[in-house]
């Protein structure tokens, strides 16, 4: 408990003499996610195979490993504080996915979802990873669907938190606002981050001013290169319905009921066509309830854990 207070007070000096400029507050971003991470035991790390390197977060542990995805344009530290509510057993690791946080990012390459998911098996072949759980939020949620189709023995459990992947019956606003011609997951301007911010929570989390800026410009340098990614995704789009009755193993289906990005209605497609699935609405929360509400999230998911615990045992 002294350790964590003091990270806080130092952060808070820290703020109060370095966020007057943006290489301060830039400085301030970096230390203030550092503790974080030290806060979940999480330590950084990376491979690099054929030119490529995938970074990690890992929290090692005795037990069995649970793999974590995050979405399109976000990274490996979305995961933070949904990690500090898994038991300490579970070994766990956050990726980076290609094209993503401290990840290669290759422009002659096209980041098709295929791409991607090789990426990650790549990287999960490296690790030697040989069984273990996979956790994927949106589009994260959609290449651990494709992994788990390609290598049913590996994957123990999945977990598909407001998972990208297949067609909702009903459209959501990202959709909508996709059909007017605005992309509001590649974010132009600042202004137009904030946006995004609005369309991924129902109640945005704290974020103290001078990181909140820095996350913005951050985005706003990106969105060539996340453009260019997300032409590549839609472009060869892989819609897994046709996948999911393959996928014969616990499914916890966790879903925001007011996402904005992937509606709730898909949620009627995986309890459809998934063999095991179980489903969990959060009432009043968005697109990333990790991160939203991480405690009640990593909750649910461990509770899923261990009534399977005899299963994947």
């Amino acid at each position: 408990m002294r350790k964590i207070f003091g990270i806080a007070a130092c952060l808070v000096l820290v703020f109060c003499l370095m966020s007057g400029c943006a290489s301060s507050q830039e400085a301030l971003c970096d230390a203030a996610i550092s503790a974080e991470r030290m806060l979940s035991g999480l330590d950084e790390a990376s491979i690099t195979f054929q030119g490529q390197k995938i970074a990690y977060l890992e929290r090692q542990g005795s037990g069995e490993t649970i793999v974590l995805l995050h979405g399109f344009g976000a990274d490996k530290d979305c995961w933070l504080r949904f990690v500090r509510g898994l038991p300490e057993e579970y070994r766990v690791i956050a990726f980076d996915l290609p094209g993503h946080g401290d990840s290669t990012r290759d422009d002659t390459k096209d980041h098709t979802i295929d791409f991607i998911t090789a990426g990650f098996a790549t990287a999960a072949d490296a690790l030697r990873l040989d069984r273990f759980h996979v956790v994927g939020n949106s589009m994260g949620g959609w290449v651990g669907m494709l992994y788990t189709a390609r290598n049913p023995d590996r994957v123990i459990t999945l977990g598909l938190f407001d998972s990208a992947g297949v067609f909702s019956p009903e459209p959501s606003d990202l959709q909508k606002a996709l059909a007017r011609g605005e992309n509001i997951l590649v974010p132009a301007s600042e202004e137009a981050f904030f946006t995004l911010m609005e369309y991924g929570f129902h109640k945005e989390p704290f974020i103290p001013w001078p990181i909140r800026s820095v996350l913005a410009r951050r985005a706003v340098q990106d969105a060539p290169f996340r453009l260019k990614m997300w032409n590549a995704i839609n472009l060869d789009r892989k819609d897994v319905t046709p996948v999911l009755p393959d996928l014969n193993l616990p499914v916890l289906v966790l879903w925001g009921a007011d996402d904005r990005i992937t509606h709730l209605s898909a949620v009627r497609i995986y309890e459809r066509y998934l063999p095991r699935a179980e489903t969990v609405v959060m009432e009043d929360c968005g697109h990333m309830p990790m991160l939203e509400r991480p405690a009640e999230t990593s909750g649910h998911y461990i509770a899923f854990l261990k009534k399977h615990m005899a299963v994947t045992q």
